[in-house]
């Protein structure tokens, strides 16, 4: 009976061993990137850093991807969002590069703004986004629109208005370059009062809508949910969007504005033949930079190669997610993000831009804008 009792026993610890695993995988929804021990994140803390404040765009982006990063790295890593305000993104940036250990354990998360004083060379960057590895971005348009006030009722008509126009803008050295270089193209420098100081473009855009300015731009996110009920009531008149490029680096529509013309055709409208010059070159140059990546997430170039791996996996799988896709509609303005080689495409065109054009860039604000500070 001894004998048969210990092998009862031994029996008896097998089938609970078995049935606790069980349990605890299913407990863990089978999911594979569950912590396990063997992964380079094993339940850690992943600090991101966002350089604006909370409840911004960039800041809600970076939260909702979060919740999917954390579902999708292997090991489960925590997402923890540590905002660093101040300098139009530049401080939080110049943290991330200066502060933060290259150990795969922090991300930092930029937008334009952040892109854009890298490119002209503000004496304050000190971050550079070519020795950064990018593992999610997100494109974003642009659109231009003016009061019906103005009896402007499509781009074409812009040098023809009844009344001045004016636009509110937040500083010549930020996402404002883009909208400054759509303006030299098309020639109508002359034909608009631009007021900077405004703190973004939540700012601006209730300027326009309390009449203290009569024409605005706003991303295509914040287009769709806030100018598009005042283009439906009759109180504003989109007149184009800054487009997107293509492979070939040519400007085509923005595909969550199909119906609204770019810059180029209405330069086409108004002066009957295809835009060329300095200024057209660097403002495709820039549309590559400003729109096709507006928005990305990065990682310290010299992360551990197990964590880069890890971070690019389950970007990769996490937009393929129905939930992401459906919930993320909103957030990400019906633009589907870039991963893998698409994003290594958009960081290309990041890294790519001739310095004749940046210095072009450059000597133009400083002479149109008088901007200074930035690198001979």
């Amino acid at each position: 009976m001894g004998k048969l009792s210990k092998m009862l026993g031994v029996g008896l610890a097998v089938l609970l061993f078995t049935f606790l695993a069980a349990c605890n995988e299913e407990g863990n929804g089978g999911n594979a990137n569950s912590s396990n021990g063997d992964s380079f994140y094993d339940g850690d803390d992943v600090e991101v850093i966002v350089p604006f404040s909370a409840g911004g765009g960039t800041d809600s982006l970076i939260r909702f991807l979060s919740n999917y990063f954390q579902e999708y790295t292997e090991g489960a890593p925590s997402f923890q969002v540590q905002n660093i305000e101040g300098g139009g993104s530049i401080n939080g940036a110049n943290e991330y590069v200066d502060l933060r250990d290259a150990d795969g354990y922090s991300l930092l998360a930029t937008s334009a703004s952040t892109k854009i004083p890298f490119l002209i060379g503000q004496e304050e960057v000190r971050y550079d986004l070519r020795e950064l590895q990018p593992v999610l971005g997100t494109p974003n348009g642009v659109v231009l629109y003016t009061s019906p006030d103005t009896g402007i009722t499509e781009g074409a008509e812009i040098k023809d208005a009844d009344q001045e126009l004016t636009l509110g803008a937040t500083s010549p050295t930020g996402i404002d370059v883009m909208t400054l270089l759509a303006i030299e193209v098309l020639d109508i420098r002359d034909d608009i009062q631009i007021i900077f100081g405004y703190e973004g473009a939540g700012a601006s855009r209730v300027a326009f809508e309390q009449g203290e300015t009569n024409l605005d731009y706003q991303s295509g996110t914040a287009f769709q949910s806030d100018v598009t009920p005042l283009v439906e009531e009759g109180s504003a008149v989109p007149l184009f969007s800054y487009g997107f490029t293509d492979e070939s680096g040519d400007i085509i529509r923005d595909p969550a504005f199909p119906d609204i013309p770019t810059v180029k055709e209405v330069y086409e409208d108004m002066y009957g033949e295809e835009p060329s010059g300095e200024a057209w070159d660097a403002y495709r140059a820039f549309v590559g930079v400003v729109n096709n990546l507006h928005k990305s997430v990065w990682i310290h170039e010299d992360a551990p190669q197990e964590a880069i791996d890890a971070l690019g996996e389950a970007a990769t799988e996490l937009v393929q997610d129905e939930d992401f896709q459906s919930e993320g509609a909103e957030v990400l303005g019906n633009y589907d993000p870039l991963v893998g080689e698409e994003l290594e495409g958009a960081i290309d065109s990041l890294t790519s831009i001739e310095e004749e054009t940046l210095e072009w860039v450059r000597n133009y604000l400083k002479e149109e804008y008088d901007v200074t500070g930035l690198v001979e």
